[in-house]
């Protein structure tokens, strides 16, 4: 196994992991809930399913289960659609993108064991860009994939549209959950959306689903038409509607905020961490902590078919339209600028650690230079009045109550 010491740095050799080292990754990755036995001793896997999966560029390029005496079973993504198809090797795919995002980078290879239902376990890691490009080249992608970089760094962001999923539950005055469904189908701009839940699947949340627009300002609008579709659905005045990180303990929300006209990138993705999640979790709930790190990792995206992607780290922030302004703004400033948004606090221990464990205090120490990074954009005093005012919240120790009812403050009828 080996680790680099910098994500940076495209030429660096990579250095043998052992040790301390190995400590640390298994902690860092443990931290951000993803299973490993990294520097421990396996049990006996005889009989599981083992699987080596080679990434490149946050996607899977090859999967290999190996078989004892023989070559074992070569697994690749649809040679048109370049996605994997089924469901495993989907879930095998996240979780060793997951892990090496997790540890700084977008490419390597990782080793892991199959476990009963979707679970897996991480047993090995390598960043040997040798092996890497060996796979690619052998499948004659090496120089696809370096010219899809190529193009990603050029590309301007001119057709960037912004859409969302946010999420909301519906809660009686005993704080008793009442399905969304009873009251919404599944489809439609104002549904209900679908959990797995004790073996169930049900349909126990609200979800927004409006039209994607390409400024974030015409996103709150059709948001806002929305909201009013879900307030004609939802007849009992009577319950309240709730969003933020952890309205109901079993049923954490999202604010998912989909991009198209934009690549995926590592780079990317960092800046959505840093610029749009770490300032939300300065304002949210200190009960909203708890949905980490099973909901709202750092990095937690999904490629859609229309050839976009939808950043899924983020709590609903439907919790007031103050934060979903923000939430929006600073989502669309770094699609459009995060060449310019360099920021990696996250990155480092101190502040990862923080993020996952809700320290503000710590994290406080990174918002001078975000705001630093942010306020100098093109664009940004087209939307400097709510990020300023979400900023003196941040100083003041401010944050939202999700046990608050939304509708009030959105103009819905109660």
């Amino acid at each position: 196994m080996a680790l680099s010491a910098t994500s940076k740095d495209k030429t660096h050799d990579y250095t043998a992991l052992s040790g301390s080292s190995a400590v640390a990754v298994r902690a860092r990755l443990l931290r951000a809930g993803v299973p490993c036995q990294l520097t421990v001793e396996a049990a006996d896997q005889a009989f599981a399913a083992q699987y080596r999966v080679i990434v490149r560029d946050l996607a899977a390029v090859h999967i290999k289960q190996p078989r004892l005496g023989g070559a074992g079973m070569q697994f690749d993504p649809d040679p048109v659609g370049g996605r994997y198809e089924d469901g495993l090797h989907r879930r095998l795919e996240k979780a060793a993108v997951r892990t090496l995002y997790t540890l700084g980078t977008d490419e390597g290879e990782v080793v892991m064991t199959a476990k009963s239902g979707r679970g897996y376990v991480i047993d090995g890691i390598s960043f040997d860009r040798s092996k890497v490009k060996a796979v690619m080249s052998a499948k004659g992608l090496v120089n696809l994939a370096d010219g899809a970089r190529a193009s990603i760094e050029d590309r301007v962001p001119d057709g960037l549209l912004l859409g969302m999923d946010p999420e909301f539950v519906l809660m009686q005055e005993d704080d008793r959950l009442v399905y969304a469904s009873e009251f919404m189908e599944r489809g439609g701009v104002a549904g209900s959306d679908v959990v797995r839940y004790q073996g169930e699947v049900i349909h126990p949340i609200a979800e927004l689903r409006p039209d994607p627009k390409p400024t974030p300002k015409e996103a709150v609008t059709e948001l806002q038409k929305a909201m009013r579709e879900a307030s004609r659905l939802i007849t009992n005045r009577s319950l309240s509607w709730r969003a933020g990180a952890l309205p109901h303990t079993a049923f954490p929300l999202g604010g998912h905020i989909h991009f198209s006209g934009v690549p995926l990138g590592l780079s990317l993705l960092q800046a959505l961490d840093n610029y749009v999640a770490l300032p939300l979790v300065m304002l949210e709930d200190p009960r909203g902590s708890k949905r980490r790190p099973r909901y709202g990792f750092l990095g937690d995206f999904r490629r859609q078919p229309h050839g976009g992607f939808e950043y899924r780290t983020l709590p609903s922030f439907l919790i007031s339209p103050l934060i979903t302004k923000v939430s929006l703004y600073l989502a669309y400033l770094v699609a459009r600028y995060s060449d310019r948004l360099l920021a990696r606090p996250l990155s480092t221990e101190r502040y990862h650690r923080a993020y996952y464990e809700g320290d503000k205090a710590v994290l406080m120490e990174c918002i001078p230079g975000w705001h630093r990074d942010v306020s100098s954009l093109p664009e940004y005093k087209d939307y400097a009045r709510e990020i300023e005012l979400c900023l003196n919240y941040i100083e003041e120790g401010r944050t939202w109550d999700e046990s608050r009812d939304i509708r009030k403050l959105w103009n819905i009828p109660l």
